[in-house]
């Protein structure tokens, strides 16, 4: 089950139907005329971004879910099943989208745009 706390309380969503991350490689290579092998500047990878699609059962819980993930806070993603998707993350680098589901027109999901943050 995944659930994300935020200042005032958690949320739920039946599931997360996606999660895509990036980790931004931040070495630098500096290509030096006249020679072959380059310069490089060795740094850190950046922290994850990416999007999380979040899936409701209630058009309620899809736009609860959107107004706390509007408010600028720090917000903790914990997974028991998919421990790797933990993080502190802000909602960053895009928009909230909800959107109702075509085909059921009662299931709702929400993308969130997300960079992840150091606690």
């Amino acid at each position: 089950m995944t659930t994300i706390t935020h200042a005032s309380g958690t949320i739920v969503p039946v599931v997360v139907d996606g999660y895509e991350a990036a980790i931004e490689a931040r070495s630098l290579v500096h290509v030096i005329l006249g020679r072959t092998d380059p310069d490089i500047t060795l740094r850190p990878a950046g922290l994850r971004t990416g999007t999380l699609s979040l899936v409701f059962d209630s058009r309620a819980a899809a736009w609860a879910a959107v107004a706390a993930l509007s408010i600028p806070q720090v917000l903790t993603l914990t997974d028991a099943d998919v421990p790797e998707v933990g993080m502190s993350f802000v909602v960053a680098g895009g928009a909230l989208v909800p959107r109702l589901d075509d085909e059921t027109r009662s299931v709702w999901t929400v993308a969130v745009p997300f960079q992840e943050v150091l606690s």
